[in-house]
Formats: C-alpha cells, structure tokens, sequence
C-alpha cells in the first residue's frame, strides 16, 4: 500500500506532507506576535530584546537557507525536509522552557536553523511533484493552507495564552512536527539532483528569479512591521486581552486564506506581471488606511482596509513565489526555493527592524525632554505618561505604515518589470522535467523508497 501511494498518489500526499509543515511554521509566526506583549512581561524583556525574539529566528533561517537548500538537493529532500520538522519541535520544547529574554533569543535562533532545513525542502518536494499544468494550482493549495494557519495562529495563540500562558503556543508544534514527519516518511519519495546543484550566484543571476525574491521581500516588510505594532497597539493601548488581539487580527490573516489561492489561479491565466503589481498596489492601499487608526478606533473602522490588505498579500506573494520557483531549472528547486524563503525572512527582519527606527524616532520626536527616557516602553505602547504616551504611540505608529506603504508601491513598480504574459507561455522559464513516475524521483534516477 505504502508503494502504491508514492507511486500513484506522490504529488497529492507531497502537497499535504508540505502544507501540514507549512501550516506548523505558519502557526508558529503569528503565534509569537500575539505572545510577544506576555512574553515581554514575563522574562521582563526590553524593547529591543522583543525585537531580536522576533528577529533571531527569522536572521538565522535568513543565514541558513541557502546551504539547506544546496543540502537537500544533493542529500536529498525528503531527508532534509524531515530533519527540520523533527529540529523544529524539539527546540519548540526547549523553549517552552526558556525563562530570559536572551535564553529565547538563543533557542529561536535555533529554532531558524531547523526552519532553514524544513522549508525549502518542502518547496523543492512540491516543484518536483507537479508538473508545469498543474504548478499554479498546487502553490496555491500550499500557499493558502499556510495562510490557514496564519489565520487562525492569533485565535489560536489568542486563546491558549490567555488559558495556558505563553509557553504553551510552542508546545503544540511537538504533535505536529511529529504527524509531519511520519506523513512525510510513510507517504512521500526521497528526490535529490541528478548531477550537484548549480552555483548560488548562478542562480541569483537569473534575472527573473531574482526579482521574484525582491517582490517577496517588499511584501513581506509590510505585512511582519505592520503586524508587530499592531499587535502591541492592541494589548497595550487598547488594552484587549490576547483573544481580543487574535480576533482583530483575524480579518488580515483570514482573507490571505482566500486570496493564495486565487493568485494562484490569477497567475496560471494572466502570468505573475500584473497580479504581482495589483496585489502590491492592493498592500499599500491597506497600509495608508490604517493610518486613520486612533487609540479608541473600532475594529469595524478599519476592517476595510483589513481586507484590502489581506486580498493583495495573498495574490503578490503567490505571483512572487510562481517567479522563483518555476524560473529556475529543475536541479536547483532546492536552493530557488531557500532564495524564496530568504526573500521572506529578510523582507520581514527588515521590515521590523527598519520600522522600529521609525517608531523610535517619531516617538521620540512626539515627548516633551523630560519623558525622553521612557522612549522604550512608550515604543511598546506602555508608558507612565497616559494619553500622551499613546499619543505618541500612535504619532509613530502612522509613520510606519506610511513607510510600509511606500515600500510597497515601490515593490508594484518593481513588479512591472516581470516579463512574458501567462506563465505557461513564457520562453524565459524552463519547462519542467514532468510528474515523477513510478519509483523513480524528480530528476527520472531512481530514490529512496525505504
């Protein structure tokens, strides 16, 4: 039976294996930003110690990425893939355990290394799985199980950490980690590259590709800087428990779940060019609208802009990934998929670094001299200066969704630059090698079947 489903089956129980790892990692990330305001009182951390809790995992993965994807192309990916789902819930456990800010920046650092190892893998299982025709479809499929997690990661978080406390969030990727890895070891084939795997700069060169990542990356600074303030908005300027933070967030995340798949779709008939561009364009306009946000705003008074903002993130990063991974030939999925996900993580450090300094620097502009030394907790919206100190939260909170919008609608001119029409239709992106037949694996050599 096991041989029956690598054979007949592979690309489907390829897309779930992927999407369950996908889904546990996705959970993870929005998880931590509605647990960021109790882990802070918690361990007591600082401003800048919130920051890198955030930032470590995503700068080590950001490192990592490219030698993972280089590992499982030649190692295999399957095996590179299963490495990190099991790293991934191990260090889950550890930091559950954790009790300073500096301990959870050192294991979510790790916690990057075992990501690195899982997700381009899982890219490099899916390019390898599905044939051209049926390419779109299944990112989308994956692109939107993802977004459910995200979704309802907030929610989720929401609920356990009010109940359970915040060690609990890392805790329920053990399970998962362990029903990924017994799907990808019971119902996925081993695959690796024919020959070794062609030069990074190679790749990097490849003038699709890399814009593809460069989109990835602009909309990824928008999407994790606006969701790290708002998150601290929520809790420390309105005040709403984490379920209540998790229930505003919902909206954002939620329409993403709907969207990856449509972009998928969007892609397969018109090409990544203008669903790239349009769901940029869609970005910014969701970021100038929370600009409107005050502290006693009600969630209806931006779910418009919510919802905008969600549609044109899940079209662009689609459009955006369909670049990178099908642009670049077969034998490099490994390290074309690291490239994509290097797009994502940096994208996000920087947005969250780079919009910090504009927080900083607006909050710091907004309090009279004497209160220059509560900057810090102001940043966070906390404060002993009551209404001024939200004041000037909220002084530096429209600063930087101003700054993500730029950023975005620089990324939708950027977009425009994508050649060819439909994707199925352009010369500059190498055909694929087909659906892997039988036992054997992506590259038609024979793999593990153990």
């Amino acid at each position: 039976m096991t041989k029956n489903l690598r054979s007949v089956q592979r690309p489907w129980w390829t897309l779930a294996t992927v999407c369950v790892g996908g889904m546990m990692v996705g959970l993870d990330g929005t998880a931590l930003t509605i647990a960021g305001p109790d882990i802070a009182r918690s361990v007591g951390a600082s401003m800048s110690e919130l920051q890198w809790i955030a930032n470590a995992y995503l700068l080590a993965l950001a490192v990592a990425l490219f030698p993972a994807g280089r590992l499982a192309d030649r190692v295999g990916r399957r095996a590179t893939f299963l490495a990190g789902v099991l790293g991934f819930g191990l260090v889950s456990l550890l930091i559950a355990g954790a009790e300073s800010g500096w301990q959870l920046v050192v294991l979510r650092a790790a916690q990057g290394l075992a990501g690195a190892l899982l997700q381009p893998a899982a890219l490099a299982l899916l390019r390898g799985a599905f044939p051209r025709e049926r390419l779109e479809l299944a990112l989308g499929v994956w692109g939107g199980s993802a977004a459910v997690s995200v979704a309802a990661g907030p929610i989720v978080a929401g609920f356990i950490v009010a109940r359970f406390g915040w060690q609990a969030v890392f805790l329920i990727n053990v399970p998962l980690s362990l029903l990924t890895a017994v799907l990808a070891r019971v119902a996925v084939a081993e695959s690796r590259s024919a020959g070794g795997p062609g030069r990074l700069l190679e790749l990097v060169r490849m003038r699709g590709v890399a814009l593809g990542a460069a989109l990835t990356a602009g909309s990824y600074f928008s999407l994790f800087g606006l969701l790290f303030f708002l998150t601290l908005y929520l809790q420390n300027v309105r005040g709403l428990d984490p379920i209540g933070a998790g229930e505003w967030l919902l909206p954002v995340t939620a329409v993403v779940v709907l969207s990856a798949p449509l972009g998928g779709v969007l892609t397969g008939r018109f090409g990544p060019r203008w669903p790239a561009a349009a769901g940029l364009l869609l970005v910014a306009a969701g970021m100038l609208g929370f600009r409107g946000l005050a502290p006693d705003s009600s969630q209806l008074s931006v779910l418009p802009w919510a919802l905008v903002l969600g549609l044109g993130t899940g079209i662009a990063l689609i459009a955006a990934t369909q670049v990178i991974v099908a642009g670049a030939p077969v034998d490099m999925s490994g390290s074309a998929s690291a490239l994509q996900q290097v797009a994502t993580q940096l994208g996000g450090v920087l947005g969250i670094a780079s919009l910090g300094v504009v927080m900083s620097w607006r909050v710091g502009a907004s309090l009279p001299p004497e209160l220059s030394s509560t900057v810090d907790e102001v940043t966070q919206g906390r404060g002993p200066a009551g209404e001024l100190a939200h004041a000037a939260f909220m002084s530096g909170f429209r600063a930087t969704v101003l700054a993500a919008a730029i950023v975005a609608l620089a990324a939708a001119v950027l977009a425009l630059r994508i050649r060819g029409g439909a994707s199925r239709s352009t010369p500059s992106v190498p055909e694929f090698a087909g659906p892997p037949h039988g036992p054997a694996d992506v590259d038609g050599q024979r793999g593990d079947q153990q």
